[in-house]
């Protein structure tokens, strides 16, 4: 089974506030949709046809892989919580580094040290690294043929190659996830890479 991961197109907070920890529900825009759609022609173009589409639950992803799997006819599965984006803490959804509170900046200063630490409704880094964990190696899915994509977000899709690339600490795999850039609608690994 070869898996395909996309990252959404590009959701609402996305371009209003764009620095930000996007919130759960933000939408899918019609830049957005449109970068689904070349996507999704360029895998067709690829000859690339998943037997699956699965997808995180946030509506910038649910909503790009019902994109997908229209215009490459293929069956979507039901969002699943396994493929949703690190949970940022409440205080700072919405809200850019300049309006982080201090409470966020102490814990943020601290939780490599502490990676089981969190704060109210945020995920721990020890749980994410868990996650990614599950999500890197399972599918969830009984799937026939050898092509899944899952629509998700840049921060899980990053923890996911950090794990692949051999990344063991939760510290670790976060950081490196922090770090990793991949557009919207952007697709890993990158088409040149699979067999």
């Amino acid at each position: 089974m070869t898996t395909l991961w996309i990252r959404h197109g590009t959701s609402l907070d996305g371009i209003t506030i764009p620095h930000a920890h996007a919130r759960p529900d933000t939408p899918l825009t019609a830049r957005g949709a449109a970068q689904i759609a070349a996507t999704a022609h360029v895998l067709r173009d690829r000859g690339v046809r998943p037997a699956i589409v699965l997808t995180s639950p946030h509506p910038r992803a649910a909503t790009s892989a019902e994109i997908l799997a229209a215009l490459l006819g293929v069956p979507l599965a039901a969002p699943n919580p396994l493929y949703a984006e690190w949970r940022a803490p409440d205080c700072v959804l919405g809200k850019g580094p300049d309006e982080y509170p201090s409470e966020y900046q102490t814990w943020r200063t601290h939780r490599l040290r502490d990676p089981d630490s969190t704060l109210a409704g945020g995920e721990s880094l020890t749980a994410f690294y868990e996650r990614a964990m599950a999500a890197a190696t399972v599918l969830g899915h009984p799937v026939e043929g050898n092509i899944a994509l899952i629509v998700s977000h840049r921060v899980l899709i990053g923890a996911v190659a950090a794990i692949t690339a051999g990344a063991s600490r939760p510290q670790d795999v976060f950081q490196a996830a922090r770090r990793f850039m991949l557009e919207p609608a952007g697709i890993w690994p990158a088409l040149a890479e699979l067999r």
